[in-house]
């Protein structure tokens, strides 16, 4: 069967109307998937599947490879950007070659012959798109496999599939060089690998406006984390986050420094690669922070006036809890902070 050639197919969105939008941060149950999966006899097609679930079963790693993607061309360091819509037209036009390229070191494909890979010994095609479930397909994609993938940075979520392109999945109309999007059926036909699946999270995405504020009218960079550290508490804050905020290469002395400073008004900043700290969180009964992402809490004191269930712990033989808004600031103790 031929690629279409008429021009007559009008655009079709229905078929996404009521696709969910999954709130669990969890892999996704396969009832929030948008379609029910159909039974498939394409040998090719099951054996990338497997191959890329196996690969990556979780989707943290093709979640990291987007998310090191966006950060590569945002470059925070030396511009402090931190959404994927900060991006200029000609870095979005790359963001697709720049997700293949991360993609494809990270799960160690072979590149393709005539498609973008080789996936369990098969040519498959990578499309990827920012924001919208709409990928186009020029011709010589027909009839092959290929990985649809979308992100978006501001829900926070991606998603990942596999299809074959087949001349009846895409429109009949098509755009100056030939190209052409799925149709409905085609939409129906993504055997969906990972569904709305959380982004990697970052801090500067959530801050309200006034606080953004707040921290980028610091002159220094060392100020910037302080303060960032300083208003985001209890919230994961990334090394991207360090990076666009203090616009310098050397964040890990920025957060010590910052430590050290903050520890004075009672603030606990904890890291998620330090075993101690993750220790401390549990204890607290707060959100344990990742490897690599820090997280403030300002702490006070225990006095005996409280519920002896609140969570503590032992700083230099005093017990310590999490600080109400109107507990007055109690430097912490220096020792543990050596």
């Amino acid at each position: 069967m031929e690629w279409p050639t008429t021009h007559t197919d009008p655009v079709d969105r229905s078929a996404l109307s009521h696709v969910p939008r999954a709130s669990d941060q969890n892999a996704p149950n396969v009832n929030l998937l948008p379609f029910e999966p159909k039974p498939r006899q394409d040998r090719a097609l099951e054996e990338v599947l497997a191959e890329v679930m196996r690969l990556d079963p979780d989707g943290s790693r093709v979640g990291s490879a987007i998310d090191s993607a966006g950060q590569h061309l945002l470059d925070p360091v030396h511009t402090g950007r931190y959404l994927w819509s900060h991006l200029q037209r000609p870095e979005r036009l790359v963001f697709g070659t720049t997700v293949h390229q991360r993609v494809q070191r990270e799960l160690g494909l072979h590149i393709g012959s005539t498609m973008d890979f080789t996936v369990a010994g098969h040519e498959v095609d990578l499309k990827f798109t920012l924001g919208r479930h709409e990928w186009i397909f020029p011709p010589e994609v027909q009839g092959h496999l290929s990985l649809v993938m979308n992100a978006d940075d501001v829900r926070g979520r991606w998603s990942l599939g596999l299809l074959r392109v087949e001349p009846n999945f895409v429109r009949s109309g098509a755009n100056r060089d030939g190209k052409r999007a799925l149709n409905a059926e085609g939409r129906r036909a993504i055997n969906w690998i990972h569904y709305d699946l959380p982004l990697p999270d970052h801090a500067l995405r959530h801050l309200s406006h006034d606080t953004l504020v707040a921290i980028q009218s610091k002159p220094l960079g060392q100020a910037r984390v302080e303060e960032l550290l300083l208003q985001a508490q209890l919230t994961p804050i990334s090394q991207a986050d360090l990076s666009a905020v203090a616009r310098q290469a050397d964040g890990p002395k920025r957060v010590r420094e910052a430590r050290l400073r903050l520890a004075r008004k009672g603030v606990l900043v904890l890291s998620g690669s330090i075993r101690q700290h993750v220790d401390w969180a549990s204890a607290l009964s707060l959100p344990v922070p990742a490897p690599k992402t820090l997280m403030s809490v300002r702490v006070t004191p225990a006095s005996p006036q409280r519920d002896d269930d609140t969570p503590t712990i032992t700083l230099d033989g005093t017990q310590w809890c999490v600080a109400r808004p109107d507990d007055p600031e109690a430097p912490l103790p220096q020792n543990i902070l050596r």
